[in-house]
C-alpha cells in the first residue's frame, strides 16, 4: 500500500463514529452496540527484537472499547490494497504485542479483536491461518498452536451489509462494491460528515486528484453528499478538458505567426497573460 493511500485510510477509520460504525456491522450485524463515545484511542506503536536491535512495529488503528468503565476490547484494522499471505504472522504479532501490553500494565486481560480490510478488487484467496503460512510436517502439526484472521473483502459486501453502514464508511464500502460490479460509480445522496478525509481518500482510490482540488475549492467548512461533488468534479473535468484544447490551439495560432496574441486570447476566450506566456514558452524551445 502506498504511504499516501495508507495515511488516509487510517485517518478517515480513526474516527470514533466511523470506527463504532464499522466494528457495529462487522461484529453485530449493524445493531449499536458499540457507542463512539466509549472508544479510546490507543498508541499503535509496539517493540520487537531483531538482531539485538530494537524495532518498532506499527497497528493502522487500534481503540479500546469501554462499557461501563470496564475495557471491553482491544480492536484494530490493518489495511491492505492486495492480498497478503505474512498477513497472519503479522496480526499474531501486533495482537501478542497487544496482550504484552495488558501484561506489562497489570490490566486484566481483556480481548483483541482485529480487521484486516481487504481494499482491493480481488478476494482474499491467500493465508488466512497461520498454519496455512508454514510447510509443517503432520506429525508436527498437532503441536502448532494455529490462529486465524477476520479478513473483509470490501469490494466483495453484499448490498444488504453497505447500507448498514451509518457512517462515511458507507460510502467507501459503496464505492468499491459498485466499481467491482460494474466498473462505474453512481454516487449517492448520504450527507458526508468527514469531507476533508473522505475527498482525499476518494482521489487516491479513484487515482483522480479533482477530488482534492474540488475540496480546496469549494468544501473546507461545507457538508455535501457525494452526488454535489461528483457533479462538481464532472465539470472541473469538463473545463480542464476545454482549457488543455484551447492551449493546444493557442500554440498552433502562435507558431502560425498569423494572428496577434490579443485575437487568439479573444477567439480561444483565454486570459491574455496566459497566451503570452505560451509564446514565450514557444520561443525558448530549442530548434
Amino acid at each position: 500500500m502506498s504511504n499516501e493511500k495508507d495515511i488516509l485510510e487510517k485517518h478517515l477509520e480513526s474516527f470514533n463514529d466511523v470506527f463504532s460504525d464499522m466494528m457495529n456491522v462487522f461484529i453485530f450485524d449493524g445493531n449499536e452496540e458499540i457507542n463512539e463515545n466509549d472508544l479510546e484511542d490507543v498508541n499503535p506503536n509496539s517493540f520487537y527484537v531483531e538482531n539485538a536491535k530494537t524495532k518498532e512495529q506499527e497497528r493502522d488503528v487500534t481503540k479500546k472499547w469501554h462499557k461501563k468503565n470496564v475495557i471491553i476490547s482491544f480492536m484494530g484494522f490493518e489495511n491492505q490494497t492486495k492480498p497478503d499471505g505474512t498477513m497472519p504472522l503479522r496480526v499474531i504479532s501486533y495482537d501478542g504485542a497487544s496482550y504484552k501490553y495488558m501484561l506489562a500494565s497489570d490490566m486484566k486481560p481483556c480481548p483483541v479483536i482485529t480487521f484486516v480490510l481487504n481494499f482491493s478488487m480481488e478476494k482474499w484467496a491467500t493465508n488466512k491461518t497461520i498454519l496455512e503460512c508454514l510447510d509443517v510436517d503432520e506429525g508436527l502439526k498437532p503441536f502448532v498452536s494455529d490462529y486465524n484472521i477476520n479478513v473483509i473483502d470490501v469490494a466483495y459486501l453484499s448490498r444488504e451489509t453497505v447500507n448498514k453502514f451509518k457512517s462515511d464508511f458507507k460510502i467507501v464500502a459503496d464505492y468499491f462494491v459498485q466499481m467491482r460490479e460494474t466498473g462505474e460509480y453512481k454516487p449517492m445522496t448520504d450527507e458526508i460528515k468527514h469531507i476533508w478525509e473522505l475527498l482525499l481518500l476518494m482521489g487516491n482510490l479513484a487515482d483522480d486528484d479533482r477530488f482534492k482540488v474540488e475540496y480546496y475549492r469549494t468544501h473546507r467548512e461545507e457538508r455535501a453528499n457525494m452526488c454535489e461533488v461528483m457533479d462538481k468534479v464532472e465539470n472541473r473535468g469538463i473545463e480542464k478538458g476545454e482549457h488543455k484544447k484551447a492551449v493546444s490551439g493557442a500554440i498552433r495560432m502562435i507558431k502560425a505567426g498569423k494572428l496577434t496574441n490579443e485575437e487568439i486570447s479573444e477567439y480561444l476566450e483565454l486570459p491574455l497573460e496566459e497566451v503570452i506566456a505560451i509564446g514565450k514558452e514557444i520561443k525558448s524551445m530549442p530548434v
